[in-house]
């Protein structure tokens, strides 16, 4: 029998699931804010606070600009659709 002792560990583990399309603003800044934002829960209260309202900062930053990016790439995508004649085309993806 072969064993192995190692006193790595694990981080935590996410998913993020949807319904009817592609995950929303609000997951991926939710998951992007955990990634860049970690709390410990052996911080003093005081810290933690801020902590916590430092994430908030950095999701609701993160979700604007992933709107801002999403309503700049379907702009791009309506401008090549106007480029190649489909004009019909480019209005419907314009109102989404």
């Amino acid at each position: 029998m072969f064993s192995v002792n190692s006193d790595i560990t694990v981080g935590q583990v996410g998913v993020a699931t949807s319904d009817n399309g592609g995950l929303s603003n609000e997951q991926i800044s939710e998951l992007a804010t955990n990634k860049i934002v970690s709390i410990s829960e052996n911080a003093p209260e005081p810290i933690k606070q801020q902590a916590h309202i430092f994430a908030d900062n950095v999701r609701n930053l993160l979700q604007y600009y992933i709107e801002l990016a999403r309503k700049e790439e379907r702009a791009n995508i309506c401008h090549q659709l106007r480029e190649a004649g489909q004009n019909d085309l480019a209005e419907v993806i314009r109102r989404i």
